[in-house]
């Protein structure tokens, strides 16, 4: 019986095992269904929790699994902010949710982060956060992004 040995290329290896555990887990390829969509808004969530503290790859990882959610959320569940800042959207999607100050704390990892947002004082939540606002509302991160500033001199 032959020896049929993975040979995996260095490039792929140089992202580290914990990036080819998390393939094994969920393959970066384009996420088809409502069951693909919620096991990688699982992984993100889990991998935002410990953002600062992954590995190279597992940021890499990371990221494209990201676009491949915002993709599906764009094809799937086109919501448009109309026009909404984020705090304002984030405002709707708690009210629409039900959800009390501390069960978007709790979402967060933060009390105090929720109720700046809700407030106002915060204007944006944090990459993690906006991972995990998008993973539970299912919207696309735009929502929760202010307009880029255009300079001055664009047309």
């Amino acid at each position: 019986m032959k020896n049929t040995a993975i040979h995996i290329p260095r490039s792929l290896a140089a992202l580290g095992k914990s990036y080819l555990r998390l393939l094994e887990e969920f393959p970066l390829c384009p996420i088809k269904s409502a069951s693909e969509y919620d096991l990688a808004a699982k992984i993100v969530g889990r991998l935002a929790l410990r953002e600062g503290d992954l590995a190279a790859g597992e940021e890499a990882y990371l990221e494209v699994l990201e676009g491949l959610i915002e993709r599906y959320d764009r094809e799937h569940y086109p919501i448009s902010a109309g026009g909404l800042t984020p705090t304002q959207a984030l405002r709707v999607l708690v009210k629409q949710a039900g959800m009390s100050i501390t069960e978007l704390g709790k979402l967060l990892g933060s009390k105090g982060a929720a109720s700046e947002l809700l407030s106002g004082k915060r204007k944006e939540p944090s990459k993690a956060q906006i991972a995990r606002l998008c993973a539970r509302f299912r919207v696309d991160a735009g929502a929760f992004l202010l307009p880029a500033k255009r300079p001055a001199h664009a047309a």
